[in-house]
């Protein structure tokens, strides 16, 4: 990954958009983040990228399942049926452990799941699984 990749964080909450950049840091990663707060927001950023052909699309998508207006799995959706992003690696980000959302992870390619923590050095794992993928690793599937 170099200085000039994005990473499109789709994330509602104020508090963990600053715990997943400081995840980044704590990583070594610094790509130029592009935060959407709402499932809306997304679908049209990825809408906007088949009509532009954004190039280079973006290196990889941390996307929380619980979002306003639209659900993470309705962006999954979209971004999946894009012709231009969709191989872009997802990060599903969320607190719940439901086997519904776990699924998802199965059910799209290059996707991970991870789920969020209360604790502080479980939370900065976002940043290792992140480094994983944007390296082609992959990482592991769960955490």
């Amino acid at each position: 990954m170099n200085e000039a990749s994005v990473v499109l964080l789709v994330e509602d909450n104020p508090a963990d958009v600053f715990l997943v950049e400081e995840a980044l840091r704590l990583h070594g990663l610094a790509p130029r983040l592009v935060v959407l707060d709402d499932g809306e927001k997304a679908i049209q950023w990825i809408a906007e990228s088949d009509r532009q052909q954004r190039t280079p699309p973006p290196a990889a998508m941390i996307l929380d399942l619980n979002l306003p207006k639209r659900t993470g799995a309705e962006v999954l959706g979209k971004l999946r049926d894009s012709p231009a992003l969709r191989d872009t690696p997802v990060i599903l980000f969320t607190s719940s452990s439901a086997s519904r959302d776990r699924a998802l992870e199965d059910s799209f390619p290059h996707t991970r799941y991870f789920r969020k923590s209360a604790d502080y050095d479980e939370f900065m794992q976002i940043g290792g699984m992140l480094k994983n993928v944007l390296s082609g690793t992959g990482g592991e599937r769960d955490a």
